[in-house]
């Protein structure tokens, strides 16, 4: 009898070529921070002969009789390299892809990518193993950048994992939604992933390589201009502090520009050369940087840092967002777990409480005037690595102390992964940004809307992050361009 062909899936995802999993099946064991996809002048690879040992081990250990077709893996591999496998195709997860994953992760002979003579700190490759005739054979197969560019043209249609909770909508009319692409605008590409907004109502984007402001009518190109880009030079993080500062992540280094000249930090100095997210907190003039040296703190032209050496209950130096809530209570959201440092210094864990927060890393934070705290969340220790849908969602930390969580098990959340939430003080409710399912309007009375390119004007299902100008309007970081929603 013939064995059941392993699916091979040839589309790639709607996403950004810099730190995306591009195969539907995304794992969650890797250390995952900024990379380049497919990137360098010498592009990441592996020894030819020491590859050819792992499939001859994998043809010895597998019984591929009767099997045919493919699987495609996306690999990310270090400066030292080291690889670990971010996503595959196989939806089955076939016993026969397990056993290729573990080669992959164990494999020794990878070969980082160079550019311009010094080593990429991360890249992704796509390795194809096609097996035929009851053997398998892996190859490299390099991204064509045209191609990858071109399929974000078409976005995916939104996954809806909440199939009980009927959307309404009765408010999307209520609102005029515009949005700037490549194709009606100057835009220069449509991947937009970080969005600032400064003390003069310019709208600062990232943009593939590139990083434009925006006027309202028009974009303009203002990289940084101190820093020999090379080949390859892509901003990371962005944001805007109290005193108009723009700060950037650029490759390796912390920029920060003035309006007037750029800046670039030593590393040795400030002890970070790169940053997960850049928070500015409006209230004590504080920037964050968050990162695997722990958060540091720049503050009136001073830097300091809070990591384990300091706080010895901080569950990770891995810190992954941080922020400051009306009563100078520091939040803190590592790989490893979430912690509260209150006004007095006395840190509180979650990791051995029975909050929502157990086992949770807070991803982003807003809060409303009575002092309600709103969190997306991030679950670092999944039992399932496979599933999709995890126990996330958001949660509200009421002004009593008590925590409650919303998923698509007990509310109108779409889907559990969010990327930003924040509170609208003019209308009392909570926008929700998510990359599957759109944007998310809760009126904190029980009632979910659901936004996205199939229902409304909002061009496509995946949303990065948000942020208010002075008058309220929201605009909306996306793969498809900048989008702004005013109420009408």
């Amino acid at each position: 009898m013939k064995r059941s062909l392993i699916v091979l899936s040839f589309a790639f995802l709607s996403g950004y070529a810099y730190s995306q999993n591009i195969f539907p099946v995304k794992l969650d064991n890797c250390k995952v921070e900024k990379f380049c996809l497919d990137c360098g002048d010498v592009k990441a690879g592996y020894d030819e002969k020491e590859f050819q040992i792992i499939t001859q081990k994998l043809n010895s250990s597998l019984n591929l009789k009767g099997i045919s077709g493919g699987i495609k893996f996306q690999v990310l591999v270090d400066a030292k390299g080291n690889a670990c496998v971010l996503s595959h195709t196989d939806r089955s997860n076939n016993i026969i892809t397990q056993k290729i994953i573990e080669q992959l992760n164990s494999f020794k002979g990878w070969k980082p990518a160079v550019t311009n003579n010094k080593t990429e700190e991360k890249s992704s490759i796509t390795v194809a193993f096609l097996i035929k005739d009851n053997t398998a054979k892996g190859q490299v197969e390099r991204v064509d950048m045209d191609v990858f560019k071109k399929s974000f043209d078409t976005p995916k249609s939104p996954e809806i994992f909440n199939k009980t909770y009927k959307y309404k909508n009765e408010n999307l009319n209520h609102y005029k939604i515009t949005g700037w692409n490549s194709k009606n605008s100057n835009l220069p590409n449509n991947m937009v992933d970080h969005i600032a907004i400064d003390e003069n109502g310019l709208i600062w984007l990232t943009v593939d390589e590139g990083l434009v402001k925006f006027d309202g009518n028009t974009f303009i190109n203002s990289e940084q201009n101190i820093t020999d880009k090379g080949k390859f030079f892509a901003y990371y993080e962005l944001e805007s502090d109290n005193n108009n500062v723009k700060w950037v992540y650029g490759k390796s280094n912390i920029y920060s520009f003035n309006d007037k000249e750029w800046t670039k930090y030593d590393p040795k100095v400030i002890g970070i050369d790169g940053a997960y997210a850049i928070i500015n907190n409006p209230k004590t003039g504080e920037v964050f940087f968050c990162s695997d040296e722990g958060l540091t703190i720049f503050k009136d032209g001073q830097w300091s840092n809070i990591n384990k050496d300091k706080v010895d209950s901080l569950p990770s130096n891995r810190v992954s967002y941080a922020k400051r809530d009306s009563k100078n209570r520091l939040w803190i959201g590592t790989f490893s777990g979430s912690i509260m440092i209150d006004e007095n210094g006395k840190a509180s864990g979650f990791e051995n409480s029975d909050t929502v927060l157990k086992g949770k890393s807070i991803t982003s934070m807003d809060e409303d005037e009575e002092g309600n705290l709103y969190f997306t969340l991030y679950e670092f220790n999944r039992a399932d690595k496979q599933k999709v849908n995890n126990n996330e969602g958001i949660a509200i930390r009421y002004n009593d102390g008590t925590i409650k969580q919303f998923t698509t098990e007990n509310s109108g959340m779409p889907f559990n992964h969010a990327n930003c939430i924040l509170y609208d003080k003019k209308e009392k409710i909570v926008w929700i940004s998510t990359d599957r399912a759109g944007l998310v309007r809760f009126d904190l009375k029980g009632n979910w809307e659901n936004y996205h390119n199939e229902n409304s004007q909002i061009p496509t299902s995946y949303i990065s992050t948000m942020k208010f100008d002075k008058n309220g309007n929201l605009y909306l970081a996306t793969r498809q361009g900048l989008v702004k929603i005013e109420r009408k």
